[in-house]
């Protein structure tokens, strides 16, 4: 097995084009031919043979520890072969030659004198509070009800009109709709489509245990989110999985109000044709802000909502441009965005999700039904160097707090409630 060509490089820098036995001191290139004017005079020596039955063989070193710079030394040939020769293997023992390795790399350094790649002062360690593009979720559905459904697709199921905003996503696997209404009660919005009498319920953590039915469980949470995006306006890019905005009329930049980290109120241009700085004149694409959502099972029991800012390139404002033309203008984009402008999009998407309240809300009909994601940005604790001054921007918006409206939403089951959903079981 070869010595890595990495390996070799950092054992001759080390070296310093020297023999390391001591007291040698022979230059290990010399002065060649026209045709081949320097001669390299050092071969590299193991410490412990590469061959278990060489010189100082015996060895639990791997094969590739034995080729490794720690196991090298550089040596002229003259004293390669002494320190290999038969007779001599007694006195030059593994440590003896690791001895001789390090003292002559030391030695080394010492007369070239070099500045020292490694900063003299390192930064002051400190506690700090980092924050995620991960939101948590406060309140799963307790159940999952499948009935046998008559629709051969989902496309030619229509679920009946809801009150109070309820949303009914769903999905249809082995011929059976899958919802978080309950299918038994006859005034379900899949009533026209399923057997209601035929209906099967179980507990949401029981799917999540089970790899298929997780699939299906994470498949009717991303039918959800179509369902939230939907009603806040925000259109679907089926091949790329995100959601965007959409001009409200072609030509017509647009800008949506939000609350940014520390400023009350402000808008934010979520539609716009870049412009030129040198001239003004309008580029031949448009921007989009977009936004990746994905839910995650991180434990037995917790779920996170990822928010991942994205942006979508078109080139009118409606029809998306080929991939081949875009990257360039959404690299160039996302590099510049350093710690606190990726803080400041996320920070956009959970206003712009939430409208401005402590929470993301699912409505699914009944209170324990509803999903539930908390719009406060999770983090965590960290001991370290920080980051540089001209990116740390702290911020104040970190939770939303809670007014009569939102607390009265969130806060769960009446008796009213328990006692009909206990009579429905």
């Amino acid at each position: 097995m070869a010595v890595p060509v990495a390996q070799q490089r950092k054992l001759t820098q080390r070296s310093g084009n020297i023999c390391a036995f001591p007291d040698c001191g022979l230059l290990l290139t010399a002065q060649g031919t026209p045709e081949d004017p320097v001669v390299v005079l050092g071969e590299m020596a193991h410490i412990v043979a590469e061959s278990p039955n060489g010189p100082r063989g015996d060895s639990p070193l791997t094969p590739e520890e034995r080729n490794r710079y720690e196991n090298l030394i550089l040596l002229c040939n003259q004293h390669h072969q002494l320190i290999d020769s038969e007779g001599a293997l007694a006195k030059y023992t593994v440590e003896r030659l690791h001895a001789m390795k390090e003292a002559h790399e030391q030695r080394i350094e010492r007369r070239l004198g070099g500045r020292s790649n490694v900063p003299s002062e390192l930064p002051p360690i400190v506690n700090d509070t980092v924050y995620s593009n991960v939101l948590p979720v406060t309140q799963m559905p307790r159940y999952i009800y499948g009935a046998p459904c008559s629709a051969g697709r989902e496309s030619e199921v229509r679920p009946a009109a809801t009150s109070a905003g309820v949303m009914t996503p769903f999905i249809l696997r082995e011929g059976r709709l899958w919802a978080f209404q309950d299918l038994r009660d006859s005034g379900n919005p899949f009533a026209d489509a399923v057997a209601c009498t035929e209906t099967e319920r179980f507990s949401t953590k029981e799917w999540w245990t089970d790899p298929d039915k997780l699939g299906w469980y994470v498949a009717l949470l991303n039918r959800s989110l179509n369902k939230l995006t939907g009603r806040l306006g925000l259109r679907l890019d089926h091949d790329h999985h995100r959601y965007y905005f959409e001009p409200e009329a072609a030509g017509v930049e647009r800008s949506v109000p939000y609350r940014p980290l520390n400023a009350n109120r402000a808008t934010r241009s979520v539609v716009w044709q870049p412009k030129k700085r040198a001239t003004g004149e309008a580029r031949n694409y448009w921007l989009h802000r977009a936004v990746s959502l994905r839910f995650f099972l991180i434990g037995d029991n917790q779920w996170c909502l990822s928010v991942r800012p994205e942006l979508r390139v078109t080139s009118d404002g409606f029809e998306s441009m080929q991939a081949k033309y875009i990257g360039r203008q959404v690299t160039r984009k996302k590099s510049r965005l350093f710690n606190h402008d990726l803080l400041g999009e996320v920070q956009f998407w959970r206003d712009f999700l939430g409208r401005s309240t402590p929470r993301i809300f699912f409505p699914f009909g009944t209170d324990r039904q509803n999903l539930i994601v908390s719009t406060s940005l999770s983090s965590g604790q960290v001991r370290w160097p920080g980051i540089p001054a001209e990116h740390d921007m702290p911020f104040k918006n970190v939770e939303y707090v809670d007014d009569l409206f939102t607390w009265a939403e969130a806060e769960g089951l009446s008796d009213d409630d328990e006692d009909e959903e206990e009579a429905l079981r």
